[in-house]
């Protein structure tokens, strides 16, 4: 084994489920921290801007993150390749896989970056933003446009280091740019009283610290690796198999965003005090949704590991056991957010009515959130195993056909508090069709072959 194994864990040896809770606690952490970036956001925004402010921070997210999906989702395909690679140690796909994600990641973000500042408001006007935050919404999309380059980088890197079996480096990586985040987020609203462009600066400079860090720590703790602009090389073979993975994410992604903004009007329409109560709660929401999400990107290293090193038995006995751990781990954080959900609302107005208003997607939402830690999970497995087109499907099917539907029904229905309800009938949705593909055992036949090298050293 080289310098690089004693500074990863290797998911292919030892019992399943303490591997992957202690890779899952370092990614956990760092989730934490990059919640950090729009909690601090909504706290600094909506004590010391405004509640129109706090609505139009959070009225760009559905257009930004469209833009972006579609391309994070090349970061997830190279970093289940490097997890496959690594189970296999075979370290020349591991550097043709680094270089071939940054080559094409340095070619398409600064067009990519024109063309959102270009298309700022066009899609706003498309969302129906109401015009007391409209303009808020615009410039703080074009300042936030202008970290493209460094967000994808910093993906892609940490997305790298995953794979590799290390989940240390990123949250160190996260802390640090994420102390900065909040520095500089206070720094250009309060004494610099730039409002929401401030807040879009914090949030561009924070990227390209944990972009300029990410790329130290791969050069630096795993030298075989080492990233160089000048030695920037593709490789067309290992690129199809990064767009055959991470595509279809990205498409999901990106059409959940088009799903948002499809909902926007709606949520618009209620007024600025429920849009801002709606966009607090969807940050305390965040929180619960991390030790999801943590471990659905845990799961997905550990079955691109095995697959690599042809494990298939530590696969279903990794699975069961996540499985449990995660629907535990979700019920247990639900209980303790709901009785103290006002409070945490405080945290973001100080308007009675922004509160309650938050309150309503709360009480609605959390309680069942133990269906889409499921959902969660067998999508991380599935991408795991490069499956994606699945996975893809059944998170399209939980959100055109039942969420966006559910949600304006229920509205007109029973009024804007309900429409929160759509959230557990699209997890629902997705399950029947996630569940029933797995048990089947289909998705091991689409488990692709990785070719090995003649005389390759060992990772």
């Amino acid at each position: 084994m080289s310098k690089a194994s004693s500074k990863t864990i290797d998911m292919t040896q030892g019992r399943p489920l303490p591997l992957v809770l202690r890779f899952t606690l370092p990614i956990l952490l760092g989730n934490v921290f990059q919640q950090l970036y729009t909690v601090v956001d909504g706290i600094v925004v909506g004590k010391n801007v405004s509640d129109a402010a706090q609505a139009a921070v959070g009225a760009s997210f559905s257009v930004t993150y469209m833009l972006t999906s579609l391309f994070l989702g090349i970061g997830l395909g190279g970093s289940v390749l490097v997890s496959q690679f690594f189970g296999q140690h075979s370290g020349g796909n591991i550097r043709k896989t680094i270089a071939t994600m940054h080559a094409f990641l340095l070619v398409i973000s600064p067009p990519l970056t024109v063309f959102g500042i270009l298309t700022a408001g066009p899609f706003l006007t498309l969302l129906q933003v109401p015009a007391d935050y409209y303009g808020l919404a615009r410039s703080y999309m074009c300042v936030y446009y202008l970290g493209l380059l460094p967000q994808f980088g910093y993906n892609a890197n940490a997305g790298i280091l995953q794979g590799l079996g290390d989940s240390r480096s990123p949250l160190v990586i996260l802390a640090l740019s994420s102390i900065l985040h909040v520095v500089l987020d206070y720094l250009l609203v309060v004494p610099i009283p730039l409002g929401v462009v401030g807040v879009g600066l914090a949030t561009v400079l924070s990227q390209l610290f944990s972009w300029v860090l990410s790329v130290w720590f791969i050069n630096h703790k795993f030298p075989d690796y080492r990233f160089k602009v000048w030695k920037i090389s593709f490789d067309r073979e290992i690129f199809r198999n990064i767009l055959r993975i991470g595509v279809p994410s990205g498409i999901q992604n990106a059409l959940y965003s088009v799903g948002i903004m499809v909902m926007a009007p709606l949520i618009n329409r209620c007024g600025t005090v429920f849009v801002a109560g709606y966009n607090a709660a969807v940050k305390v929401d965040g929180f619960v949704f991390m030790p999801v999400q943590s471990l659905a990107t845990s799961i997905t290293t550990y079955v691109g590991q095995n697959i690599g090193a042809g494990r298939m038995d530590r696969v279903k006995e990794g699975v069961r056991s996540i499985l449990l751990v995660s629907a535990a781990m979700c019920a247990v954080l639900c209980a303790a957010v709901i009785p103290l959900r006002s409070q945490l609302m405080w945290l973001f107005t100080d308007t009675p009515a922004v509160v309650e208003a938050g309150n309503a997607y709360l009480v609605r939402v959390i309680p069942l959130y133990v269906i889409s830690t499921l959902q969660y999970m067998y999508i991380g497995l599935l991408r795991g195993a490069g499956e994606s087109a699945v996975p893809t499907a059944a998170s399209l099917v939980s959100l055109w056909l039942a969420r966006v539907p559910s949600a304006y029904l229920l509205t007109s229905r029973f009024g804007p508090e309900n429409m929160h309800w759509c959230y557990a009938i699209g997890w629902a949705a997705g399950l029947c069709i996630l569940i029933p593909y797995y048990c089947s055992g289909r998705w091991k036949r689409h488990m692709r072959s990785l070719p090995k090298e003649e005389g390759e050293e060992e990772t």
